[in-house]
């Protein structure tokens, strides 16, 4: 939801309803916000993008609805529309801060998920909690991300729903430069709104997390004095926390110790921190205290003891890896004994060995009895969340499975004790079909789990670039810790070959770094003091010393890792009609295996209970939601994981779906086209002048300047050498170049526009040399003092080696390319035209490129916008899909749809080819998953039978739909082959 002006949001405002035709994605709802709030009146303005809807407060209806149909969105009233504005968007919560609380997301692990239809009834159930504005569940991870609401409140409204929940991470802030307050009477989660509205409105408090369980927030920003009277006049009692700083470690004693030895340690640990604690087990020492672990270490070494730190952290992603593992063992498990007690009772049955139920009954109860006690142990699952949905009259598949087994015991069963009960059933009992169905779908979860597992190994892999260990210097000495017990500050040697352990600065030595897991390039890149390194990274030749300014969630490397996550949590459109499909699928099925039954014994003249049980068994256990509800979610997953291994990191799926349909792509020339690395070549003085005063008062003049060009002056200038002028009343123009004033005197730094607007006259030999170094290329800045020209400059960005072929591949992919510059025509076409672009837009301010994409767009076009992600941000907002290239360090990895972890063009190509093969992907999978079910339902039904006199058996019936699912897990998992470049990329 967007506000015009949040102070002045009148209650009384009128509210009305519009259904909003042509939008897809986050950005065409932020366009339709921008428009409507265009409208006089309206200071409200929020979409529900699911159900294509705007509601907006105040203005004309009527005049809302012609902004829109002008922005490209027609538009009409809606009577039956709630009109009330939706909740706050995350990416539009700064906006309107003074009336909503910031929205932390927070992540759930739900295990009890087994087909699509749970994963709707979850999202209902957690959107209905109050504050919950966005929710986005995972059947493969068997997962929730969730934004607002409160975590615990959540929890037990899906316990209430029949899918138990845990928390697995909770919304929290970065602890750096945060402090934490005590609060008294907090009781709900009422209280925890007000608490967090009264500290947001503390000045300087950019972020606040409160807990209610705990009793405390976690505030960043602000004075803690005034935050703590800030909650006390809310009537909460408050004070400050006094944060310890003492933290907990395990170090291995690799000797027996002696008591002595014990008690020298303790005197160790107590002669820095009295409030050290240590408890022994065996070799091991838990230790709680203030002081680095290294500098224990240390100290316990020097009284001869041979010890090390112990891992005492353990990886999420391992972990869940060990319970993958665990869960495909139990399932081949629970398979094997139905498969042996299935086919032992089949074979009997059918060859003779047993007796006919009317002679043998004590026999076959004893069969039964064996069946049902397998049905126990190889489908319990099954019968326990069909359990669980039937007390909140809810279904999904686990109810389909029990009710097909069940129905084949019960009426084996019967017959059983009744042979002539079911006309002819006594040649075909289902007990077999009971147990061999339970087999199949055992089997097919053991090989759809596995091949999951396959699915999340590029996560694991990058996971597996962190390294384990570092060597910590300190006073005493260095000494080999654990990563997770590295603090900030901390000093660590990197010897050659080994892996930067963390992010940090490199603060002496010098050294090559391999960042090919960041951009992709294979060549090392030199590193020296006050340079950067990025944990993970490979030291290929130096040895150097780094201080650590990143720990845990908050490194490069977490942040790509939880970005691939959150992308494969998201939804594309295509997604979300799947679920509404899947939320009704069940109850269709079973209202058509009744159907089924009845029209048996209506129709068929043979065997009809026998047959119609046959059929209505088969139909339950055919018909598979679960390969329904798998097709989306595991093919953005494996492409978003492959995307990344090709160092292009998708932020969600609504990006990856409007990549695929891109028609024209927007490119900036400086930093996209060239390296971005300008360098003065030639230096013309005006009369009166030499080149070395040009050089220095240029360079005086952007020593207050943050444009890329302005570091090329001041090499040169430091190049030269020479005191630079001091200058005051410093103004940057964007777009256009700088001015400042010395002595009085205005000096002006900028393009031939800015010079000649400012009314400095240009001598007519310093034009054509201008006009000449354009058409090679070349950037002119002009230099004036007053109204004269004291010279003209001439800098010059080296074109990128691949921008040529990657132009080259966007064109013949069918995009057209266009350039946007702020250079001069000259310099722009002369570029445009050693790439091949033909459509250039020069001498264009930042934000008139926002008019050039509108203008693609309103043709009809699909444009994506290719910048830094930083000078760009409005274009690439307005874009329908925004690409930001440069290192995977930089900002741009927060704000863009699709950074690009490298300086490769040809990596946008990659990412559109790998969005439509992924989307080709989503689409085979769906068409396998219906049309699965649209034949096999009706064979199931024996729809064919008067045809064929031909039944589908129940356990067979199983067997296809574990082979559904796998089916579709398999055919997602060819991605992961996919080379976007190659010919396999031309062929997938």
């Amino acid at each position: 939801m967007s506000i015009s002006d949040p102070s002045a949001v009148p209650s009384t405002s009128p509210v009305f309803c519009l259904s909003v035709e042509g939008m897809t994605c986050e950005h065409c709802q932020t366009r339709v916000e921008q428009a409507a709030l265009g409208v006089d009146g309206v200071v409200e303005a929020g979409v529900d993008l699911a159900a294509g809807t705007l509601s907006v407060r105040g203005g004309d209806p009527q005049a809302v609805i012609h902004a829109l149909a002008e922005a490209g969105y027609p538009a009409k009233e809606n009577k039956t529309c709630l009109p009330t504005p939706p909740p706050l968007p995350v990416h539009q919560k700064a906006a309107a801060a003074e009336v909503a609380v910031p929205v932390r997301p927070y992540l759930l692990r739900i295990d009890e998920m087994h087909c699509a239809s749970c994963v709707g009834r979850v999202e209902q159930a957690i959107l209905a909690v109050p504050g919950v504005q966005a929710a986005a569940v995972n059947l493969i991870e068997k997962s929730a991300a969730v934004e607002g609401g409160d975590p615990a409140q959540v929890i037990e409204v899906l316990d209430q729903a029949g899918y138990p929940a845990a928390l697995v991470k909770e919304p929290q802030l970065s602890r750096e430069d945060g402090y934490e307050i005590d609060i008294l009477g907090m009781h709900c989660a009422s209280c925890v709104s007000r608490v967090e509205q009264a500290l947001l409105k503390v000045p300087g408090v950019t972020d606040v997390s409160v807990n209610l369980i705990e009793k405390k927030a976690l505030i960043r920003g602000g004075q803690p004095s005034q935050a703590v009277q800030a909650v006390v006049d809310q009537g909460y009692g408050a004070s400050l926390r006094v944060r310890s700083t003492n933290d907990s470690f395990v170090i291995r004693v690799h000797t027996q110790p002696e008591p002595g030895n014990l008690e020298q340690i303790r005197e160790i640990l107590l002669a820095q921190d009295p409030n050290a604690d240590m408890t022994v087990e065996d070799q091991l020492l838990k230790i709680t205290t203030s002081q680095h672990p290294a500098d224990i270490l240390l100290r316990i070494a020097d009284i001869g003891l041979e010890v090390s730190l112990e891992e005492t952290f353990v990886d999420p992603s391992l972990q869940q890896a060990e319970e993958t593992r665990q869960e495909i063992r139990l399932a081949w498990r629970r398979a094997i004994l139905a498969g042996v007690v299935g086919t032992a009772v089949m074979v009997g049955h059918m060859s003779g060995l047993f007796p006919h139920p009317e002679d043998g009954q004590l026999f076959w109860a004893g069969a039964a009895l064996l069946c049902l006690l397998t049905m126990m142990y190889s489908g319990r699952n099954y019968f326990i969340g069909a359990w669980k949905q039937a007390k909140h009259g809810a279904a999904n598949m686990d109810t389909l499975v029990a009710l097909g087994t069940g129905a084949a015991w019960v009426s084996s069963l019967v017959v059983i004790v009744d042979p002539e009960f079911i006309p002819g059933a006594g040649d075909n009992l289902f007990l077999d079909a009971s147990v061999m169905i339970l087999a199949f779908l055992q089997l097919g979860r053991a090989l759809e789990t596995r091949a999951k597992r396959t699915t999340s190994e590029a996560i694991g892999a990058l996971v597996g670039l962190r390294a384990r260990t570092a060597l910590v210097v300190r006073t005493a000495g260095q000494v080999e810790i654990p990563v997770s017990l590295l603090r900030i500050g901390d000093r660590l040697r990197v010897k050659p070959g080994e892996k930067v352990p963390i992010d940090g600065e490199i603060i002496d030595g010098r050294t090559t770094i391999d960042e090919s897991m960041l951009t992709g390039e294979p060549l090392a890149v030199s590193r020296a003091v006050g340079d950067t390194v990025t944990g993970g990274t490979i030291n290929r030749s130096g040895s150097f010393i780094l201080e650590v300014t990143r720990l845990g969630e908050d490194t490069t490397l977490a942040r790509i890792i939880r970005m691939v996550k959150t992308a494969q949590m998201s939804k594309p459109p295509i997604g979300r009609l799947v679920d509404r499909i899947a939320g009704i699928f069940v109850p269709i099925v079973i209202t058509i295996s009744l159907i089924t039954l009845l029209a048996w014994l209506g129709l068929a003249s043979d065997l009809p209970l026998a047959h119609g049980i046959t059929a209505a068994i088969a139909v339950l256990v055919i018909a598979c939601p679960c390969a329904l509800g798998l097709a989306t979610p595991i093919a953005i997953m494996v492409g978003t994981s492959r995307a990344a291994q090709s160092n292009v990191l998708i932020r969600n799926s609504d990006a990856l779906q409007t990549a695929a349909a891109l028609t024209h792509v927007v490119v900036d020339k400086t930093g996209t086209l060239t390296e971005g690395r300008p360098a003065v070549t030639s230096v013309y003085p005006g009369a009166g002048y030499t080149e070395r005063e040009v050089l220095l008062w240029a360079a005086s003049l952007e020593v207050g300047s943050e444009h890329p060009l302005a570091e090329a002056v001041l090499t040169a200038q430091s190049e030269q050498g020479g005191a630079l002028a001091q200058v005051d009343a410093f103004k940057a123009v964007t777009g256009r170049g700088v001015s400042a004033e010395h002595n009085d005197v205005t000096y002006l730094l900028g393009s031939y526009k800015f010079l000649k607007e400012e009314g400095v006259v240009l001598p007519a030999d310093l034009l054509d040399r201008a006009r000449h170094e354009a058409d090679q290329g070349g950037t002119p800045i002009w230099l004036g003092k007053g109204v004269e020209v004291m010279g003209l400059l001439i800098l010059k960005d080296p074109l990128r080696q691949d921008s040529a072929a990657s132009i080259k591949r966007l064109q013949s992919m069918g995009i057209e390319v266009v350039m946007c510059s702020g250079d001069n025509r000259a310099t722009a076409e002369a570029v445009a035209k050693e790439v091949g672009i033909s459509q250039v837009h020069s001498e264009i301010l930042p934000e008139e490129k926002l008019q050039v994409i509108r203008t693609l767009q309103e043709q009809g076009g699909k444009v994506g916008m290719v910048g830094d992600g930083v000078n760009d941000a409005p274009a690439l907002a307005q874009a329908d899909t925004g690409f930001a290239i440069g290192s995977g360090t930089d900002v741009a990895i927060e704000n863009a749809d699709i950074t690009l972890a490298g300086d490769s063009l040809l990596l946008v190509a990659d990412a559109i080819t790998i969005s439509e093969a992924t989307l080709r992907n989503i689409k085979q999978n769906l068409f396998g998953a219906f049309i699965y079910n649209v034949i096999g339902i009706p064979l199931a039904a024996g729809v064919f039978y008067p045809f064929t006199g031909w039944l589908l058996d129940p356990m067979f019936a199983s067997a296809a739909m574990a082979l559904s699912s796998v089916t579709v897990v398999t055919n997602a998992n060819r991605l992961r082959f996919f080379q976007p470049r190659g010919e396999a990329g031309v062929t997938s």
